[in-house]
């Protein structure tokens, strides 16, 4: 009987840390943790909080999915939500999800000024991260230029891989990060360029380093612990920080079911005290404790002010736009992207290009039709967009089953990517007409 139900709890996405630990033979569990988190992660944390606190269960699911799971109540109901994606924090808490708990808060002089809990109680960090480039080594001294609009340039086509925002909560976080430091239209413009050098848009953040790893691309955008973490291939994966990166804190924090559970403050605290700040140091985790005395041991430097700013809250808000923006522009499309970006360089590469009022018109027409989204920045949050975006989950659903507003949106790009081979087409013939009459 107990074998059976221990089947049906994993069936159920539902681990439990060890036998021994599996609680009654109903398999009830005294705390219920929702996380983004691999096993390979997340194991060594529960398996040293279950000595003093056995019956702890734990469901994984992607950002997004996590969120969903809180938002409709699904079973099993949370009491913790554990992630590393600061904006699904922001979107649970503003649609009064998440319990706040001040007295679990820690001052920001803790962490050399670094906001690394939320104001409001709401969730608290416990370890931190950055978004930036991976690549494999090969004995280079110096790795790319972890810069996203060096990233951006032509150079590079076909040679990067990520995931979509849609899937992860780490790659919303770059796009976000892009989208806030660059602006509204400059932000999705570098995404149209970058987007056009995509070998592949993986299905999960993990597909990025196991692409590298398998050589599928060379370069690949994600976060920190995904290249770090020493899993079962071993392989070598260098990683650096994208210029005006944010520093992120990975968090933790209790749901509105899981008020009065006392354990869920208990891991709470587990996951900040010393035990637990020193599980972030082994190499199969490799993450940046928010403990000052080990960011020696970790090469991680923080100095007031280094980091910019990202507003989690504007980013929870138009999440579902951004995600939906990003997967009809680039996601689905990114063969394209890259076969336009390719004519447009190979007009913009002639001399003809510079001095042809005709030619030069013809290729800005092509690179706004590629670059621009079809929302304004003063509606990027619009409610009355959010409303009708969030009756489905993006990764769960075809292009057009969210109605007009997405359908629209599709039927959008296609048009305009549509257009944008008509101008590259009648670039060429002007350049082919420019050379015919210097050859005469």
């Amino acid at each position: 009987m107990r074998s059976l139900i221990i089947f049906w709890l994993l069936l159920l996405g539902v681990w439990v840390p060890a036998l021994s630990h599996a609680g009654t033979q109903d398999g009830r569990c005294d705390l219920q943790i929702i996380t983004s988190y691999p096993e390979s992660f997340y194991r060594p944390f529960l398996e040293f909080f279950s000595r003093d606190h056995p019956r702890i269960c734990v469901t994984n699911k992607n950002t997004i999915a996590l969120m969903r799971h809180v938002r409709e109540g699904r079973r099993p109901i949370a009491d913790v939500i554990w992630a590393s994606s600061p904006v699904a924090f922001a979107a649970l808490d503003a649609e009064g999800l998440l319990d706040h708990r001040p007295d679990l808060a820690l001052d920001r002089s803790r962490f050399n000024g670094l906001a690394v809990d939320a104001e409001n109680g709401a969730y608290f960090g416990f370890a931190l991260s950055q978004i930036g480039l991976m690549w494999k080594p090969d004995g280079e001294r110096t790795g790319p230029d972890a810069d996203i609009r060096v990233l951006a340039q032509d150079r590079y086509r076909n040679r990067i891989g990520m995931t979509s925002p849609a899937r992860s909560g780490t790659t919303h976080l770059f796009v976000e990060t892009v989208l806030q430091n660059a602006g509204w239209e400059n932000g999705w413009a570098l995404l149209s360029r970058l987007g056009g050098n995509l070998a592949t848009v993986t299905a999960r953040s993990f597909g990025v380093r196991e692409g590298i790893v398998r050589n599928r691309f060379e370069l690949g955008i994600g976060i920190d612990f995904l290249a770090k973490a020493a899993n079962g291939d071993q392989s070598n994966i260098a990683f650096a920080p994208l210029n005006n990166s944010a520093i992120f804190p990975a968090s933790v924090g209790i749901t509105r079911a899981g008020a009065d559970n006392m354990r869920a403050a208990d891991f709470i605290r587990f996951l900040r005290s010393d035990a637990g700040q020193n599980l972030l140091l082994r190499p199969a985790i490799a993450r940046i404790p928010i403990d000052r005395k080990l960011w020696k041991q970790v090469g991680f430097e923080y100095e007031p002010g280094a980091s910019i700013h990202f507003d989690a809250a504007l980013a929870a808000r138009r999440l579902p736009i951004v995600n939906v923006l990003f997967d009809e522009m680039i996601t689905y499309r990114y063969l394209e992207l890259a076969d336009i970006r390719t004519g447009i360089e190979r007009l913009s590469g002639h001399l003809e290009s510079a001095d042809d009022p005709q030619l030069r018109k013809l290729i800005a027409e092509a690179h706004g039709k590629v670059e621009a989204v079809p929302v304004a920045s003063f509606m990027s949050d619009a409610e009355e967009l959010i409303s009708q975006l969030q009756e489905g989950e993006p990764a769960e659903l075809s292009a057009d089953a969210q109605g007009t507003l997405r359908n629209s949106w599709s039927h959008d790009f296609s048009s305009r990517y549509s257009r944008a081979r008509e101008l590259v087409a009648r670039g060429e013939a002007r350049l082919a007409e420019l050379s015919r009459g210097r050859a005469k």
